[in-house]
């Protein structure tokens, strides 16, 4: 009897080009899922603080403007608290919005720019976001467009940060992006803003929800934001669960060529079917060593359910030397 193989040479095909060429691929993948992990992770930490923020004021009873504006800046916390600001739109300086889905339809929405007064005198341009219309409906531009309602208006609406600007050829009266100083650009194309260009421009803009008086023509109106951070958490542990089989793949599939190189590889499972014709076989081999006629074929073997049964080993079959022994 041979002495077993030491574990060390065992596994000696773990140098071999296939075999290495395997771990790097699946150590490579393994990387990947950490850092597709992490930036779901990171997802999940972000999308998580701006929901409990939100649900820290979404629900607030309305506050002044003034009370909440530092400077001309949105404070991070106060992102979505309800304002109210008292003041009027500038005539005809309404824009459109291009490109943003509303309530799962294209949609495009009416932006005016709007002189709040703060209470002591200063007065503030601020940014609002109206509501939508489907995007059939804003094709033009200007006067054209459902225009705010004139005189003193009080809007209530939600203090929203500017978003980032983009670097795109704009067509005339129409934005991309809610960025304050663009907006007034646009409108500078489709009406007079000299009255207003030398007042404090907020950084940032509200989201509108109510005006008093109301305009003639209805706007759609937005709803709660929904962040569903519970979503990147799941694909966070997916990623790890990934990257764990992946380096567990290569223990099995090592450890399995192992045992087959060793002659303990798996046993092979046959049907009784199966079974039955390999001891009809045996049967014939040692009527053949002993010199008698071959039995007939078995039947009603094929009538019943197959069953998985184990393949006798090459030892259990008989050898001619038996054979020789029973004559």
């Amino acid at each position: 009897m041979s002495a077993p193989t030491p574990p060390a040479r065992r596994y000696d095909f773990l140098r071999t080009p296939r075999w290495l060429g395997l771990i790097a691929v699946m150590v490579a993948f393994a990387v990947a899922c950490v850092f597709l992990g992490r930036w779901q992770w990171h997802r999940y930490e972000s999308r998580h603080a701006e929901s409990l923020q939100v649900g820290a004021v979404y629900d607030a009873a309305p506050v002044p403007l003034a009370d909440v504006l530092t400077g001309t800046g949105v404070p991070p916390g106060d992102q979505w608290r309800p304002v109210t600001m008292t003041g009027h739109y500038v005539p005809g300086g309404t824009v459109v919005l291009r490109n943003r889905p509303a309530d799962g339809q294209a949609a495009g929405h009416l932006v005016t720019p709007f002189v709040a007064g703060l209470g002591d005198g200063r007065e503030v341009v601020v940014v609002v976001d109206r509501g939508w219309l489907p995007a059939g409906q804003v094709e033009e531009t200007g006067s054209a467009l459902p225009q705010p309602p004139g005189g003193e208006v009080t809007v209530t609406g939600r203090l929203r940060a500017p978003e980032a600007p983009v670097d795109r050829q704009r067509p005339h009266g129409q934005i991309y992006t809610i960025t304050p100083p663009e907006v007034l650009a646009s409108a500078a194309e489709v009406t007079d803003v000299s009255d207003v260009a030398g007042l404090p421009l907020m950084d940032g803009y509200v989201l509108g929800a109510a005006e008093q008086p109301p305009a003639d023509v209805a706007l759609g109106t937005y709803s709660r934001p929904s962040y569903n951070w519970g979503l990147n958490l799941s694909y966070t542990i997916q990623w790890g669960l990934f990257g764990v089989a992946a380096l567990g793949a290569v223990v099995v599939l090592a450890r399995r060529e192992a045992a087959e190189r060793a002659g303990r590889g798996p046993v092979r499972r046959v049907t009784r079917a199966e079974l039955e014709e390999d001891l009809e076989v045996s049967e014939q081999l040692r009527a053949a060593a002993r010199g008698l006629p071959a039995a007939p074929p078995r039947g009603g073997a094929g009538g019943g359910r197959p069953e998985l049964l184990v393949m006798p080993t090459p030892a259990e079959l008989p050898s001619a030397d038996d054979a020789d022994e029973q004559r």
